[in-house]
């Protein structure tokens, strides 16, 4: 497929251009001279994390899915969300995992509702967790970057207000259900009129079946409390893992000064800076919040060469493990029974 393509040349493209300008910048004789320095140890606790994140990733959707389909398989629930790791690293804005996931899960006998439901109440804490989350990092540490960094007041606070935005989107889509409606009815009937839109009624039936399936979320999640708690607490846990991965890479060097708390408030405001980003896993934005924000403690010589091993654990990883269960992925046959459903 096109699509297909598209990304690998834009994925080996990255790397490739990465690669060279690290080569340029810092001369291949420090590049190796690095690499020769490096402790094996503290990177592999960084990609020791990255599988604690996929782990946590899939036990949070499983919560979720097993609740409503109690059948479900842990072994089905972890390749679904590996499926999804490696479409959202491919697709811009993440927007293709979650689509994906939905197929393989209905594919492995989990009915449409119970995935799509499943998918869209893990999709809402994990927005609410991480808004929360980054308010908290916020208050600790925005003084303290803002002061070393020129700029970064305005880049933090856009990839803030962005993720507060869409939560607060789903809120009104939970509570004020006839509101968004009719809000949602007016966006489309304006971009109609302006010819952005040629087929107004299906759009209009397509966002009206969108947001009953948010509402029958919210549902189950207001009936389902405790499980959402549990939820929650876990996507505290993963985030904080994944935060923590760079701090593996920046102790691999030989370096101590930055505490791990400090490390892990620059990833989250990385991940909040790059979140704006509509490239396929926020490429260019992601490499310039993390030289931005990391350049305020880590020398100049390391630098470069923590961004080149902190994208190939946090991005192109993903892509190569995913990848192996992507192509793993085999839709179920007549007469075949369902993987979801045996004990």
């Amino acid at each position: 497929m096109k699509w297909k393509k598209l990304n690998a040349v834009i994925i080996v493209l990255s790397l490739v251009v990465l690669f060279v300008y690290i080569s340029l910048v810092d001369g291949l004789s420090n590049v190796l001279q690095v690499l020769t320095t490096v402790s094996p140890l503290w990177l592999s606790a960084s990609l020791a994390m990255m599988a604690v994140y996929w782990l946590l990733e899939a036990v949070i959707l499983h919560v979720a899915v097993k609740k409503l389909h109690p059948l479900q398989r842990f072994g089905s629930t972890f390749h679904t969300s590996m499926i999804g790791q490696f479409f959202n690293c491919v697709t811009p804005s993440a927007s293709g995992g979650q689509p994906m996931q939905a197929v393989h899960m209905v594919k492995c006998g989990v009915p449409l509702g119970v995935a799509s439901s499943s998918l869209l109440v893990k999709f809402i804490v994990y927005q609410g967790t991480l808004t929360l989350y980054s308010l908290v990092i916020l208050l600790f540490y925005y003084r303290s970057f803002a002061e070393q960094i020129n700029g970064f007041g305005f880049l933090i606070l856009i990839g803030f207000f962005i993720s507060a935005a869409v939560m607060a989107g789903l809120i009104c889509i939970c509570f004020f259900r006839r509101f968004t409606r009719r809000m949602a009815e007016g966006i489309v009937s304006l971009l109609a009129r302006i010819r952005l839109i040629k087929d107004k009624e299906a759009r209009m039936d397509y966002i009206h079946r969108e947001l009953d399936q948010f509402h029958e979320s919210f549902q189950i999640m207001r009936k389902n409390l405790s499980m959402i708690v549990w939820m929650a607490l876990l996507s505290v846990v993963q985030l904080t893992v994944f935060f923590l991965i760079p701090y593996g890479i920046y102790r691999s060097f030989g370096l101590q000064g930055a505490s791990p708390f400090t490390v892990l408030a620059a990833q989250a405001c990385v991940s909040m800076m790059s979140s704006f980003v509509p490239l396929p896993g926020a490429m260019g934005g992601a490499e310039f919040s993390f030289h931005t924000l990391f350049g305020s403690f880590m020398p100049e010589e390391f630098l470069n060469m923590a961004i080149l091993f902190w994208r190939m654990v946090t991005f192109y990883l993903p892509i190569l493990v995913g990848m192996f269960f992507v192509v793993q992925f085999r839709p179920r046959r007549r007469g075949e029974k369902e993987e979801s459903t045996k004990e």
